[in-house]
């Protein structure tokens, strides 16, 4: 992650605004997202003002947020399941 960010900081158009991430479905999203926080910590030391943690969904914000989310994406519990194809 960090030679990463050290290249978006290095480029003149973009700006690094924090981390983004969604808690693998065979883990605790608990210990996920605190993984995601201590990234963000690690990045923060880096670009102080990339503190945003875009982290959890409908059915793991709640843990997202006790590790620290700025922004959560909430779409099935708003809108409901998307239809199945057919």
């Amino acid at each position: 992650m960090e030679r990463l960010a050290e290249q978006v900081l290095a480029a003149q158009s973009l700006r690094l605004r924090g981390v983004m991430a969604v808690a693998p479905l065979d883990e605790n999203p608990r210990r996920a997202f605190e993984r995601v926080r201590l990234a963000s910590e690690r990045l923060r030391r880096m670009e102080p003002s990339a503190d945003a943690i875009s982290a959890g969904m409908s059915h793991d914000f709640v843990d997202a947020i006790a590790e620290g989310a700025t922004h959560l994406r909430i779409g099935s519990a708003i809108t409901g399941n998307r239809p199945a194809q057919g």
